[in-house]
């Protein structure tokens, strides 16, 4: 004790304690302890303390590529844009792939979700978005500027934001949504100490970023992990927990469990204050919705956590409105959800936005996804395909499902913009 007082002053002192405890004060009795979304036992608060429900949408497809949302199959990013390459070129495909950061999602696409009675979208990244393997840590402007204009639309919409890390330094499983790098050219996630630097680091640079963004929800650490064991997943956890309160000390952050955002029995406590556990649900094996969700709430209990769905979809109309009924439980300590997705090519599922694929573009993405018999387009009729779908695809464009959009309204809520529907207050001064 000697050694401390005579190295750190009383309000050092208080500083260090109030780090190490996770606390924070209001200024005021009547003032919320952060002007931030935040976790609160097991409950989600808004700015003002009131407690809030997160209820939005996905957008799949836009800064993290999945075939099929595009019309294709189950093809990474990487494997598109290397298709495409040698079809077009690389030049071209990187036009495309900038097209689509700028046009696939714009501002109408928000102001359409806020107009559905919606308060909150998750945004899947791909890290390729703000680095290069060529030149780790040197980040983007480009990239960015992409998630400047979400978040200055947003604000101006009143829709609230998660970040979430959908593709990490070496993909964080194997399976095409992580574009995880071909096994012959590099390790993943797990294996490659690199990688998880890297990680680390682009957290801490998102939350030096946006740590005054009060339209942030919270930071998504990592979409479904597939880790060697649950120690690894909560070591990389601490690390990148880490490294954004030293940059960020407000924002809340959403951790997944293990095994596709499905197991969290790696923790036996919260991995840090002011965390959410985010779940996914979807029932391609088998209807055990209640069971799992069961299971999910005993931890939230426990742990004194939110619980947020993160995921949930393809499926059709009946399941879908009887899942949200399960999520709007007033007992179920679930505190809302994100549809996945807000706009798609159509599938053996319905869909919220659904996009018209031109005949070229289905030709071309097909012959992207390997299909049997197709044919292998001229660069002449790839670039008219990549045209129309860019103009398909555009927020005026695909078809509005009625009964979708029906689906996922809480059951106990009239109308596509209910009276009182949780919002972020109106946006202060211009986007930084």
């Amino acid at each position: 004790m000697g050694v401390l007082k005579r190295s750190c002053s009383i309000p050092a002192m208080a500083a260090l304690w109030l780090a190490a405890a996770g606390a924070s004060f209001a200024a005021t009795k009547d003032e919320p302890a952060t002007p931030y979304v935040h976790a609160d036992g097991t409950l989600i608060r808004d700015e003002q303390d009131r407690p809030l429900h997160l209820r939005g949408v996905n957008l799949g497809g836009w800064l993290c590529w999945e075939g099929w949302i595009f019309g294709g199959g189950f093809e990474s990013q990487s494997t598109i844009l290397e298709r495409l390459s040698s079809l077009t070129g690389a030049e071209a495909a990187g036009a495309f792939r900038d097209a689509v950061h700028a046009r696939f999602i714009a501002e109408p696409d928000i102001a359409r979700i806020a107009t559905m009675g919606f308060n909150v979208v998750r945004v899947p990244l791909n890290y390729r978005l703000l680095e290069d393997d060529a030149r780790p840590g040197a980040y983007k402007d480009a990239g960015w500027q992409v998630l400047d204009r979400l978040l200055g639309w947003c604000e101006a919409h009143r829709v609230y934001v998660v970040l979430d890390l959908h593709a990490a330094p070496g993909g964080q499983s194997k399976l095409f949504m992580a574009d995880p790098p071909d096994p012959a050219r590099g390790a993943l996630l797990w294996d490659d100490e690199a990688c998880q630097a890297r990680t680390v680091a682009l957290w801490a640079a998102i939350a030096a970023r946006y740590r005054d963004r009060r339209i942030v929800a919270g930071y998504d650490l990592l979409n479904e992990p597939a880790p060697p064991d649950g120690k690894a997943l909560a070591r990389l956890y601490e690390r990148m927990i880490a490294g954004i309160r030293a940059a960020d000390p407000h924002h809340m952050i959403f951790v997944e469990g293990s095994d596709f955002a499905r197991d969290f029995s790696m923790f036996d406590r919260p991995p840090a204050p002011n965390v959410a556990y985010s779940f996914h649900m979807y029932t391609w094996f088998g209807d055990d919705r209640r069971t799992r969700l069961d299971g999910f709430r005993a931890t939230a209990r426990k742990h004194n956590v939110p619980l947020w769905c993160g995921e949930f979809g393809e499926n059709g109309y009946e399941m879908i409105r009887s899942t949200v009924a399960m999520y709007e439980d007033p007992a179920g300590l679930v505190s809302g959800y994100a549809f996945w997705t807000w706009k798609k090519a159509p599938t053996s599922h319905p869909g919220l936005m659904v996009i018209a694929e031109p005949p070229p573009w289905r030709d071309l993405i097909r012959w992207i996804a390997k299909r049997w018999f197709a044919r292998r387009p001229t660069p002449e009729e790839a670039a008219v395909a990549i045209r129309e779908f860019l103009d398909a695809a555009a927020c005026d464009r695909p078809r509005e499902d009625p009964q979708m959009r029906d689906a996922l309204q809480p059951p106990h809520r009239d109308g596509l913009a209910p009276k009182g529907a949780e919002r972020p207050p109106a946006a202060q001064g211009a986007p930084r």
